[in-house]
């Protein structure tokens, strides 16, 4: 998955992951979340930060 800012120089992003399949974020399980700060100084939506999940063998999701 490849996520952006939602502002101008934005200095970093908030990334939530949840597990779930509802449609609203509130109606799942929030597993985590991690924050990218020192992004440069870029108009909304420039920046673009990928994501990927994984899941092993044994269930463990892998977020890097």
């Amino acid at each position: 998955e490849v996520y952006s800012t939602a502002a101008d120089n934005q200095p970093g992003v908030e990334i939530k992951v949840f597990q779930g399949e509802r449609e609203l974020c509130n109606d799942n399980r929030l597993l985590d979340r991690f924050n990218l700060d020192g992004l440069p100084p870029a108009p909304r939506g420039v920046p673009q930060i990928e994501v990927s999940f994984d899941i092993d063998a044994n269930g463990i999701l892998n977020v890097s």
